[in-house]
């Protein structure tokens, strides 16, 4: 049978590891398999599988299965992280959709050929599912089991250039099964061209000690990821990195969620201890600022706005945020971002809900800009005068 692998993934370069796991099992099956990123021509494949993730993103994959069945396709398999949570739409367009992780796939190593070049990246996993239950994630209704992964290692390509461990709590382990984890990972980078490692989905703050920070910097982690989603991780985070810059480490990248049950003095109080970190410790330490989202609800809008915010406020903190960044992401020593985010919390709170924060940044990023010229002018007239 001739199947085409849809990933359907923001970007070609997120590798869609569920499919490449897939092929490998369908191919050990005697199918045929492609990866693409989009519906193929009539009669070229027998069935199609889809993966999905985002939920906000659903009208697209739906596109995807209608254009699908246009061009004659009627054998159509769905599923990942949004067909699992919000399988009722895509049944709703008769095809059959699969829920959580497919067990028997689980069993085989992705199948990198798939990708037709040679992987910059490998993807694994040490662990499945997680021993917390966010209210904010959907790990323990995709993957309601936390378990350790015995074969991992052969999830890796060893012509790639980094691991991503895309576990979704790797600290979780006791420390005797973490250092086991440390030795085999130590093992695959001596025997492969890999020479660096990032525990993509952050590791948990709460969950580490000086023993298992010992064992972590035994690595070469870039960057350190932890997640400061709440203030329940008050303390914990800065200890955390206060704990990993001691043993040499120098880049780290906090994801920061709003929008839930927090208010937008404590994001700013959040977005500012990172800043702080920076300066203090003489790292960079950049806040990944991540909106919440309903998990089970199909919000196609992005319209939720979190009880303690308005619709204003998230606005008005994006028009500050796309005028100081690239990619949506806070590196800044702490008296910038005092710059554009000001030096207090409920100052922040009423400036982003002002009706003129967006000329606010502008003016900021303008006057940023006039004062890099004047600075190259200055330089320039220095060298000129030697």
């Amino acid at each position: 049978m001739r199947i085409a692998l849809i990933g359907l993934n923001p970007s070609k370069n997120l590798y869609p590891i569920g499919l490449l796991k897939i092929g490998a099992m369908l191919k050990d099956k005697g199918h045929k398999c492609q990866l693409m990123y989009k519906i193929p021509k009539p009669n070229e494949y027998d069935q199609i599988w889809l993966s999905t993730v985002f939920t906000f993103n659903i009208p697209k994959y739906i596109s995807y299965v209608r254009e699908a069945k246009k061009r004659g396709y009627n054998d159509i398999m769905v599923g990942g992280v949004a067909a699992t949570l919000l399988s009722e739409i895509f049944e709703k367009e008769n095809v059959e959709v699969h829920k959580g992780l497919l067990p028997e796939a689980e069993n085989y190593h992705p199948d990198y050929s798939l990708l037709e070049k040679t992987p910059d990246y490998s993807i694994t996993h040490t662990s499945r599912g997680c021993v917390r239950k966010c209210p904010f994630c959907m790990v323990p209704i995709v993957e309601p089991k936390y378990e350790k992964r015995i074969n991992w290692k052969d999830d890796i390509h060893r012509d790639s250039k980094k691991i991503l461990f895309y576990d979704n709590n790797f600290l979780a382990d006791k420390t005797e099964g973490i250092k086991e984890e440390i030795e085999k990972i130590k093992d695959v980078l001596r025997n492969t061209n890999n020479n660096s490692v990032d525990f993509n989905q952050a590791l948990d703050c709460r969950l580490l000690t000086e023993k298992k920070a010992d064992l972590l910097a035994q690595i070469p982690m870039r960057p350190v990821r932890f997640a400061f989603d709440g203030m329940q991780e008050d303390g914990y985070y800065q200890k955390a990195v206060k704990m990993m810059a001691e043993r040499g480490y120098k880049t780290f990248v906090s994801y920061v969620l709003y929008n839930f049950e927090d208010t937008p003095q404590d994001f700013y109080y959040r977005l500012r201890e990172s800043a702080r970190l920076s300066d203090e410790l003489n790292i960079n330490v950049t806040s990944f600022p991540m909106r919440y989202q309903p998990i089970l609800d199909y919000d196609k809008g992005r319209h939720y706005t979190g009880e303690h915010w308005t619709s204003k406020q998230k606005k008005g903190f994006m028009n500050i945020l796309n005028k100081q960044s690239i990619g949506g992401q806070i590196s800044q020593s702490l008296e910038m971002f005092e710059y554009w985010f000001t030096n207090n919390a409920d100052r922040f709170a009423k400036l982003i809900s002002w009706d003129k924060v967006n000329e606010y940044a502008a003016r900021k990023k303008g006057a940023l800009r006039f004062q890099k010229l004047q600075m190259g002018k200055i330089c320039q007239e220095k060298v000129i005068k030697r």
